[in-house]
């Protein structure tokens, strides 16, 4: 093990191995000894005859580390190669766990040599860090400053392609990302969290398209500045990040994506791209926020999950999404009392929170999909009405639970429910003691209760997915099969009930299940 002062001792030349490494071409390699490769048939496998680094390039097109995993299996060179293709992984949570009782210093010091070995491994054989994932749990600016610089230098050096950066923030102190990190022409996604971006105006990520910060102190002059420079950015996600007041996006044509969580300084967030196909934005409703979205006529999926927000879409802004398929709205504590949504080619709609809302006016020929959840359920009117599925759920948290709050939230649930085709759709019903399969969509009797839920589904669709959910997730007294007598469903779904009753029996207790005819 290398002890703390040697380590320091080393780290200026380690550095100055890497850049002289980072200058030397690599010289293809001698033909393998052995024969090539031939398939079953006797065909020549010509892909296996490829240079190290094309292979390595069709390894980096792979969906994910798993995928390029499997290719090991084709043959002994595509098994030697996997071992260069360098995607490197250092959790210091999961490290010392698989120490065990050691003493927590020297835990950490263990990683840290841990990591330089291997980067320096990799580096000393001149391969490709596809990419890197380093996460910290405890960071010290004085001592680890100079190992991380060390490090992220390395993979620069050996055209990374991925950075994903946590490090631990300790008595308020943050480390500051080096420059070279914004000068890498090969970085593709950049995620960080638990550090500082710099004042650094000399910025060049000419193939950036991930862009992820996390709990990052933002300057809003550099951030403008990071966003503009990286024309090539598809998917922005900026989450707790404190120092932002005001958001501003205009120039990336690529931009498909976009997401803002809980940065609570920020005052208005502008964007306008005009392909982007998903936004999201959620904040608390403590932090006031004005967002548009003005020219973003790409849009197909829109969440929002702060009430100010909702409210200010919901009076002005959703016609300005003509190809709007997915809607998922936070009404929680909002004020407004009538919202009506219109759109086109609207697919899913999605209601949460609804505590004041009293009816909801939804005007979209191609809607399939709608949930509702909350402490009580407003008067749905869908036109047309298509829905193949639809899940409402209502439990009350802050008003007491007074003699026929049931009764109201079972009539507006009642109603909605029997606009069903009754030979097309099944029902669940759900509530913390029973659940109750319902065929028979005309003939639904249940005693209200506070705490009701329920997923209506097609009657070609399969109910164990329905069933297994939630059995897992509630501890039911009773689940009932409920059919009119010339049903041909309770038999099958009889047996699927038990088989599901006898998986997880260790998870529900005791059970009854019930069939009526």
């Amino acid at each position: 093990m290398i002890s703390g002062s040697k380590r320091k001792r080393s780290l200026g030349d380690n550095l100055d191995c890497v850049r002289e490494a980072a200058r030397l071409k690599e010289t293809p390699g001698e033909k393998d000894s052995d024969e090539m490769d031939t398939s079953d048939d006797g065909s020549v496998d010509r892909i296996s005859q490829f240079p190290d680094h094309v292979i390595h390039h069709i390894l980096s097109h792979l969906r994910n580390v798993n995928d390029a995993i499997r290719t090991s299996v084709l043959s002994k060179r595509w098994r030697e190669l996997w071992y260069s293709y360098s995607v490197l992984i250092f959790d210091e949570r999961k490290f010392a766990a698989k120490i065990g009782h050691e003493d927590s210093s020297n835990k950490g010091m263990m990683f840290r040599d841990y990591v330089s070995n291997s980067l320096l491994t990799s580096n000393a054989k001149n391969l490709q860090i596809r990419k890197l994932v380093l996460h910290m749990t405890s960071f010290d600016l004085l001592e680890d400053a100079p190992c991380l610089e060390l490090w992220l230098n390395i993979a620069i050096y050996r055209n990374i392609k991925e950075l994903d950066l946590h490090v631990g923030i300790k008595n308020g102190e943050c480390y500051t990302l080096p420059q070279t990190v914004f000068s890498s022409k090969t970085l593709t996604g950049i995620r960080l969290s638990g550090c500082k971006l710099g004042t650094c105006n000399n910025i060049k990520l000419p193939y950036l398209q991930k862009l992820y910060l996390r709990k990052i102190p933002l300057v809003e002059n550099f951030i403008q500045n990071l966003i503009s420079c990286c024309h090539s950015v598809e998917d922005l996600r900026i989450i707790k990040c404190s120092g932002l007041k005001h958001l501003h996006v205009s120039n990336l044509i690529r931009l498909k994506r976009a997401e803002i969580h809980h940065c609570i300084q920020l005052k208005k967030v502008e964007i306008s791209a005009p392909n982007l196909d998903t936004f999201w934005y959620c904040g608390k409703k403590t932090s006031p926020c004005k967002v548009s979205l003005e020219g973003c006529t790409s849009l197909k999926r829109l969440t929002l999950e702060h009430p100010q927000v909702t409210r200010d879409f919901c009076e002005n802004q959703f016609s300005n999404f003509p190809l709007l398929e997915k809607l998922d709205l936070s009404m929680s504590n909002n004020k407004s009392r009538f919202i009506i949504i219109s759109n086109p080619h609207l697919e899913k709609f999605t209601l949460k929170g609804c505590k004041k809302l009293g009816i909801v006016l939804v005007e979209a020929p191609n809607l399939l999909s709608f949930e509702c959840k909350g402490e009580t359920m407003p008067w749905v009117e869908i036109h047309p009405f298509g829905l193949t599925q639809a899940k409402l759920s209502f439990v009350p948290k802050s008003e007491p639970r007074v003699v026929g709050y049931g009764d109201k939230i079972w009539i507006r649930m009642k109603s909605f429910i029997q606009k069903f085709n009754r030979e097309r759709f099944k029902l669940v019903l759900y509530s913390n003691k029973s659940i109750v399969i319902h065929e028979d969509l005309n003939n639904v009797i249940l005693p209200p209760v506070p705490d009701l839920g329920c997923e209506i589904i097609n009657s070609s669709a399969c109910i164990d997915d329905a069933l297994n959910s939630l059995l897992r997730k509630l501890h039911p007294v009773t689940l009932s099969i409920i059919s009119p007598t010339d049903s041909k469903f309770p038999k099958q779904n009889i047996i699927t009930a038990g088989s599901l009753l006898e998986l997880l029996l260790p998870l529900t207790g005791k059970m009854t299940i019930a069939v009526s005819l």
